[in-house]
């Protein structure tokens, strides 16, 4: 059973975010104050400033929770992966889950750094533009065999090693959640702008990437 936190908790969760850190999640970041390289072209607004190490510090000690849909099967779950400093692992189990090869219905520990990437995008969303949907998974953990029966897939992939996602929101502009994702600087992103209309993201080396 997911961990599902209520009303309250959220409106607690974003009341924080905008008076204590503002724009301000990109903890997974080299710390300290600085400019984000980034420039704001469409119109939501991008964070401008990361947090610094009090502030990051509060904003990791609270519970983490994604908000995660499969494309594949229809599956949705919002999940509480982290609380009180520690592993939940029920909840933990359950993101594993969600994010597995489902064509070879196969399920592997997936790396926590993704997971807190994904965590501190909807937070940020949330806190910022009262921003709550799901994120739409087209691809997370793959076996090596469904990693070589993927097209366009690399064969030293990271999904095979449970450190990549592949997805979008319904009702976002991919290359504003590519920007986002990018601003953290934590792996690779890909922009998958053309008919597939998707991001990759990955902790793997700090690079970016195109296809439209």
């Amino acid at each position: 059973m997911a961990d599902t936190p209520g009303h309250a908790l959220l409106l607690k969760r974003r009341q924080f975010l905008v008076a204590g850190i503002g724009a301000g999640l990109t903890a997974l970041a080299a710390g300290g104050t600085q400019a984000n390289p980034l420039s704001k072209r469409t119109g939501l607004a991008l964070p401008t400033h990361y947090a610094d190490a009090a502030q990051a510090e509060a904003f990791w000690a609270q519970p983490r929770v994604v908000n995660l849909t499969r494309a594949a099967t229809g599956e949705h779950r919002r999940v509480c992966f982290w609380r009180d400093g520690a592993v939940v692992p029920g909840g933990y189990r359950e993101v594993c889950h969600v994010l597995r090869d489902v064509r070879g219905q196969q399920a592997t520990a997936m790396d926590l750094r993704l997971l807190n990437m994904l965590f501190g995008m909807q937070s940020w969303l949330y806190a910022v533009h009262g921003f709550d949907e799901p994120y739409l998974v087209t691809s997370g953990y793959r076996s090596e065999h469904t990693n070589a029966n993927t097209e366009g897939a690399a064969k030293n992939s990271l999904h095979v090693k449970g450190m990549a996602v592949d997805g979008r929101y319904a009702n976002l502009p991919a290359e504003f959640v590519g920007k986002f994702l990018a601003s953290y600087r934590a792996g690779g992103v890909g922009f998958y702008l053309d008919r597939r209309n998707f991001i990759h993201t990955d902790v793997g080396k700090v690079r970016f990437w195109s296809t439209k």
